[in-house]
């Protein structure tokens, strides 16, 4: 079958462990591109995060799902296609929630990260950012716009699963909530997901769903590869990825995406 996008999640699923790119995999994306493909890299990273990426890959002015699917940005103009965020009031309830229980929550907004004050998890989360966290006190829990997600933070699974039923028994009308791996609950506005970000650019470009090949591995990436007319799951994915995936590819760790191509470009 002839694809003509392929969307591609970036951590765990296109980068390495160390979030370097191989040289393999620089050389069948960019072939893949100029072969007519639409790439997109499809990531829960903010786009000052996703941007740097895109450019390793040498790719042209491409559209960058960000946010898990709050954002579509192109990668080299900066030019929005898509933002959107979690209402006001909404956030602030979550928001207030996660103080009352002790919870770590990060927001987000116009591509800067947010805590209340300084904490000791800066330094471990800082390989998914480009930017240093903003500090806003107690002005944290009660934001004056739209935030684009909000990210809760615990090396505990239990923990983790604790946030997301608490957040799900109250909120669940308003926001949607998924696991992107490592020690994350991730909080957008209810609709939002990487798929339905995927079908605007498919619509935009006048492309059928059946023509897309969609990589992940973490239930952030459920919504895009049931949705897509192929879809693979890395070897390395959770358990959410390979139930949605058709199809099981090599780890991130053993450039899987790549291989993947590379059959397409023979």
């Amino acid at each position: 079958m002839k694809i003509k996008m392929a969307a591609i999640d970036l951590d765990g699923t296109l980068l390495h462990d160390d979030m370097s790119l191989s040289d393999f995999s620089k050389d069948i994306i960019r072939k893949a591109e100029h072969r007519g493909i639409h790439i997109v890299l499809a990531t829960g990273r903010m786009f000052d995060a996703a941007r740097p990426k895109a450019e390793e890959l040498g790719l042209s002015d491409t559209p960058l799902i960000c946010y898990t699917g709050a954002w579509i940005m192109m990668s080299r103009s900066g030019r929005p296609i898509w933002q959107d965020g979690i209402d006001i009031s909404v956030a602030e309830k979550i928001l207030l929630t996660a103080r009352e229980k002790g919870w770590l929550v990060h927001t987000f907004f116009d591509d800067q990260i947010y805590l209340p004050e300084p904490n000791k998890t800066e330094a471990k989360y800082k390989k998914y950012r480009t930017k240093a966290v903003a500090y806003l006190g107690n002005a944290f829990y009660h934001p004056k716009k739209k935030p684009t997600r909000l990210i809760f933070a615990d090396g505990s699974e239990a923990v983790r699963r604790e946030i997301r039923r608490v957040i799900e028994t109250n909120f669940s009308d308003e926001v949607e909530v998924v696991f992107p791996g490592d020690d994350f609950v991730d909080v957008h506005k209810k609709g939002v997901s990487k798929g339905t970000a995927l079908q605007k650019l498919c619509n935009m470009w006048d492309i059928s769903l059946s023509e897309v090949i969609a990589f992940g591995n973490t239930e952030n990436d459920v919504s895009m590869l049931k949705m897509a007319g192929i879809s693979y799951a890395v070897k390395n994915a959770d358990e959410y990825a390979r139930s949605a995936a058709g199809n099981i590819c090599d780890s991130n760790e053993n450039d899987g995406v790549a291989k993947v191509l590379a059959e397409y470009l023979v």
